[in-house]
């Protein structure tokens, strides 16, 4: 009965009117922020093992995709679902995470990273499809940013685990990582990370380049996080160094973005 409603669901939407595609502005067009995450993302875990700050730092561009695969999808008018869809991309992409750390016992691991994103991938999709057609969410790209935005959290939450491990392999990523009970600030840490960057900057002066900025501000915040988990200073300091230049661009994009920035002065007691 189950498999029927579902497949129902699928293929008759029940004569509701869709809602169409509508065109977002970028200053960087999706497919490129894609490519600089998975590649930036893989390439960090692999490398993982020569130093823990490769995979920190690489986790910035992969946040920065994710984030904004959020911005696209809520630009719909979401609204307090901008939470509830960073969670979901890192409830399905945990998942995937794991199971791609468990594959190094039996490969190398950028296979199983690259293995990992694409079952992250795979898990989107599916909460992309129920979303549209079983929930109805009359949302276009629905399926498609669903698909995104796990695969990133998956790679994203990847990189940060490889850089509290120092490594990609299970013995390490278990026993520093997930024993710990570090995996839990890691994944919050990510989850934010995706959902907060458009959360903070939504509304009509909203801008890609504002909200990518605050983005990798976040990044770099899951950057500081990791180097403390690790007790790593070369990680805390490149991250540091990395959330000052992201600030500093936040800052430039909000002034210009702003109608006006003015000082109000101290606000009087009792008031």
């Amino acid at each position: 009965m189950l498999a029927r409603t579902l497949l129902l669901s699928a293929v008759a939407p029940g004569g509701e009117e869709e809602e169409e595609e509508v065109e977002v502005a970028v200053a960087i067009p999706p497919w490129k922020l894609i490519l600089a995450g998975v590649a930036s993302g893989i390439v960090g875990i692999s490398l993982a093992w020569v130093h823990p700050v490769i995979p920190a730092i690489a986790a910035i561009p992969v946040i920065m995709w994710g984030a904004d695969a959020v911005r696209r999808v809520a630009g719909y008018g979401l609204g307090t679902g901008v939470p509830s869809i960073g969670y979901m991309g890192l409830g399905g992409g945990s998942v995937a995470a794991l199971l791609a750390v468990a594959m190094t016992n039996v490969t190398y691991a950028p296979i199983a990273a690259a293995v990992g994103t694409v079952l992250g991938a795979a898990i989107g999709a599916l909460l992309g499809v129920l979303d549209r057609r079983v929930i109805k969410m009359k949302i276009p790209v629905m399926e498609r940013c669903s698909t995104e935005i796990v695969a990133a959290g998956t790679l994203a939450l990847m990189c940060l685990m490889a850089a509290v491990a120092g490594d990609f392999t299970w013995s390490a990523v278990y026993s520093r990582v997930i024993r710990t009970g570090i995996i839990a600030v890691l994944w919050v840490a990510c989850a934010l990370s995706l959902l907060h960057p458009y959360n903070a900057c939504l509304g009509p002066s909203e801008t890609q380049e504002r909200t990518l900025s605050l983005a990798a501000e976040c990044g770099s915040i899951s950057a500081i996080v990791a180097g403390l988990a690790s007790a790593n200073p070369i990680v805390l300091i490149a991250g540091g160094i990395a959330w000052l230049i992201s600030f500093w661009k936040f800052w430039v994009y909000t002034k210009r973005d702003a109608a006006d920035v003015v000082w109000t002065g101290v606000v009087p007691k009792g008031e």
